[in-house]
């Protein structure tokens, strides 16, 4: 069987899937990328995380970003982004000191509480203390397991649509541009991940451009439900696998 990338065949058609997906939902809502597809990724190749993640979404966040500009909470993202300094530091040294072992389960377990609080009912106003803590939360955790978006998207869910896609979106163009040079200067960023990075782009822009020409059917009580499980169901398979 062939390999892409150094990847098995299968593996690599899977990791492509399942980021288009997360694209594509990314790209209305402001997440997806990492919930969905961090567990699968990690499944077919450590190199994945968190770089897969933080630089394959990049032209994605900046082009919904530019789109949406005029809905941006600019005080918001000032405010989260300061957050993420620290936690984009955090996260990078306990990259750089965790095993794989210990990562697949900070992955799952990471995906797992980021579709428990997605679930929650409870109305998180973002004010700047808010914005801080949350941007702190998704500076550690997307640097060290390729997972920011539940943190900052706890905080914006009973905001209006628009304003949470372009200010989440502007908030990972910037902050995941960061992470990314803090991981090179720790040395977790090199050519393998640049490589595989660079492969998952394409699903990436395809998740962009269906989700322009979708939108209307891709928002609503139907998707939301489905894009959890199969998130939870990615986790747990990860979780097994590394567990067993």
């Amino acid at each position: 069987m062939p390999e892409i990338v150094g990847l098995p065949f299968f593996g690599a058609l899977a990791c492509l899937a399942v980021v288009y997906l997360g694209a594509v939902m990314q790209a209305t809502t402001g997440i997806g990328v990492g919930i969905l597809s961090s567990p699968v990724l990690l499944l077919v190749d450590a190199d994945f995380i968190p770089a897969g993640t933080l630089l394959s979404v990049l032209p994605l966040s900046a082009m919904v970003a530019w789109s949406d500009r005029r809905h941006i909470d600019r005080p918001g993202v000032t405010a989260a982004l300061i957050g993420r300094v620290p936690g984009v530091l955090v996260g990078a040294a306990v990259l750089a000191a965790v095993s794989d072992t210990t990562l697949a389960l900070m992955v799952s377990t990471t995906v797992l509480l980021g579709v428990i609080v997605s679930l929650t009912s409870r109305r998180f106003a973002p004010t700047t203390a808010a914005l801080v803590a949350a941007g702190f939360g998704s500076g550690f955790t997307g640097t060290a397991v390729g997972v920011g978006g539940p943190p900052i998207a706890l905080t914006y869910q009973h905001s209006d649509a628009a304003v949470m896609r372009a200010t989440i979106s502007l908030f990972f163009s910037v902050g995941s541009t960061f992470s990314a040079i803090v991981l090179a200067l720790a040395g977790e960023l090199g050519g393998r991940e640049l490589a595989l990075s660079a492969f998952l782009i394409p699903a990436v822009l395809l998740g962009l451009v269906t989700a322009r020409h979708f939108a209307a059917y891709l928002v609503g009580p139907a998707v939301r439900p489905v894009v959890l499980s199969l998130s939870a169901f990615s986790a747990i398979a990860l979780l097994i696998r590394t567990i067993v």
